[in-house]
């Protein structure tokens, strides 16, 4: 069996890595919007979508954020039961390239299982499941004023277009 797990990250890096990098969701009216600001706590231990609209914040604005959807990533994320998907935020910032830290602004959970079948929909999710996670797949967010140029300079391989 191929083994699996979620980075471990410091406190610190944790923080450091969450001034930069923040939680956004898809509201129902179509519309990007930040979550409300996070204790070190609730980043390792709530799900930031168990209180989504009371917790949902701010609109993001036209001109803030654009999607990076050529590094769409699988993220892992603690399973507990197969119906109680639990995403913390600490899971996701651990996850997050290195090398992409600089230029990402944003993030936001785009998928991840809603039926049983979802455990074991291809390899990837099966040896997940099998190492006691479920997998979503996570959208990266660059500045929209820096997303042309720091990110065809810094990844010339990827393009966010």
């Amino acid at each position: 069996m191929f083994k699996m797990s979620i980075p471990e990250i410091s406190d610190e890096e944790l923080m450091e890595r969450y001034k930069h990098i923040k939680p956004v969701i898809t509201a129902k009216d179509g519309k990007l919007h930040y979550f409300r600001e996070y204790t070190l706590d609730e980043l390792r231990r709530t799900s930031y979508f168990f209180n989504r609209d009371e917790d949902m914040r701010e609109e993001v604005g036209e001109n803030q954020l654009e999607a990076w959807p050529a590094c769409d990533f699988p993220c892992l994320h603690t399973y507990a039961y197969c119906g109680f998907f639990k995403p913390s935020i600490a899971e996701v910032l651990a996850q997050v390239d290195e090398g992409r830290i600089p230029l990402i602004k944003a993030f936001e959970i785009i998928d991840y299982p809603k039926y049983t079948k979802d455990f074991r929909k291809d390899i990837l999710t099966s040896i997940a499941f099998d190492n006691g996670y479920h997998v979503s797949t996570v959208r990266l967010y660059t500045a929209k004023r820096d997303a042309r140029h720091h990110v065809s300079a810094a990844l010339s391989d990827t393009d966010p277009n």
